[in-house]
């Protein structure tokens, strides 16, 4: 494995303010070296095709931010790259680059926090992103790859929610091409802050790896919703930290994969202190030759007494070929907590089906309308009416 960190982390030496840092990424990188299927975090995910894949520094075409049925203001990632030409950001939301300082105190493990480091080792543009009081409307950050995009790249992002400020984040993950977006985003919610967090994932033949930690201060509120209608290659690992108490996390989320595409769905909520709650609803759809995979873990620190919290996932295996490994995880080491999780894998009713074709549906559209029903559950608590409807849009295009 140390290959393909020898691979992916070669670059010419750059002398900025960033040179220490990368050494700092690639001595890790090159000492841990990549998750295997012996890595408990990666068993279900096979790094074969990264390995066999090449990537180029050509530029690529321009991407454009995909269109949403509503308003929102925009940071465009094109291709890796923040376009600046006409970017106005609303009241309340500062923009800058990021210093050295923004990434003190940053540590990751071994082998399985492989990308977080090569993140490190190649970092090139990072940004963070400050918003105070409430946004009139949703910020979306728009991630795109061209057609034609080759390249591995790695985005940095610093985003802090100051005390008592609110706001929608719509992120986005679109594009072509077959080379390889290694993101890596630090979310921090200051006191009374909430966040609502939409994020929106498709792309054909790009590898994707997405990293995403969130800390909740004293009374933060955190709503993360998913919906991922696959890639050739995804990991998306998201963390929260209910670090103070009042803390209050929660993850929707609703994955749909088909042939030749596989994402691994990795989350975990830390009860870091006590008074805190969280809840999490997770459904995986695998058809054709698709793999889906999804451990959700919940771990009560000692100490942490008075915390509450649920975990529940379901899915559906809709083709012959089709795999999923779902994995919930309780770890408990404080007393006086309630704690729950529950997994259940099946399949298509075929008395649902018969009963809707004696109604008269014909046999695809009486799939089509039990798999919605099925997927659509998780995206459902989205209170904003518009960026639901446009889920729910999306959600019943790709079934």
């Amino acid at each position: 494995m140390n290959k393909l960190a020898e691979k992916l982390a070669a670059a010419p030496e750059r002398t900025d303010s960033y040179a220490e840092l990368r050494q700092r990424g690639r001595r890790a990188l090159m000492q841990h070296g990549f998750p295997d299927l012996k890595t408990e975090a990666w068993k279900y995910t096979s790094l074969r095709l990264l390995e066999q894949r090449s990537f180029s520094s050509a530029a690529a075409s321009r991407s454009y931010a995909p269109a949403l049925p509503f308003d929102v203001d925009l940071l465009h990632f094109c291709n890796g790259l923040l376009v600046v030409d006409g970017l106005q950001l609303p009241d309340g939301v500062r923009l800058e680059r990021a210093t050295v300082d923004d990434f003190q105190g940053i540590e990751y493990g071994g082998r399985e926090d492989a990308f977080a480091w090569l993140n490190l080792a190649c970092l090139g543009e990072a940004w963070r992103l400050r918003i105070d009081g409430e946004l009139d409307r949703p910020l979306a950050l728009a991630f795109t790859t061209a057609e034609d995009f080759a390249a591995a790249i790695h985005p940095r992002l610093f985003i802090d929610l100051g005390e008592n400020a609110q706001a929608t984040l719509i992120e986005l993950h679109f594009g072509g091409g077959e080379g390889m977006v290694n993101a890596v985003m630090d979310v921090r919610l200051e006191q009374g802050a909430a966040l609502r967090h939409i994020m929106r994932r498709s792309g054909g033949e790009l590898l994707r790896v997405v990293r995403t930690r969130v800390e909740l201060s004293c009374g933060a509120g955190y709503r993360g919703y998913v919906l991922d209608t696959g890639v050739r290659l995804g990991r998306q690992d998201l963390n929260l930290l209910l670090s103070d108490a009042g803390a209050v996390g929660e993850i929707d989320g609703t994955v749909v994969v088909d042939s030749k595409q596989h994402v691994d769905y990795h989350t975990s909520i830390d009860h870091c202190v006590g008074h805190t709650n969280s809840r999490e609803s997770f459904r995986l759809l695998a058809d054709g030759s698709g793999v889906g995979v999804f451990n959700g873990r919940i771990h009560i620190h000692p100490g942490a007494d008075d915390s509450h919290s649920d975990l529940n996932t379901g899915n559906l295996l809709l083709g012959q070929a089709a795999r999923l490994n779902v994995k919930p995880e309780l770890e408990i080491h404080a007393e006086e907590v309630t704690a729950s999780h529950g997994a259940t894998i099946g399949q298509i009713d075929d008395n649902a089906v018969f009963y809707l074709r004696s109604r008269g549906l014909p046999a695809d559209d009486a799939n089509t309308l039990l798999k919605y029903g099925f997927a659509a559950a998780p995206l459902e608590g989205v209170t904003d009416e518009s960026i639901r409807d446009w889920l729910l849009a999306e959600l019943h295009r790709h079934l």
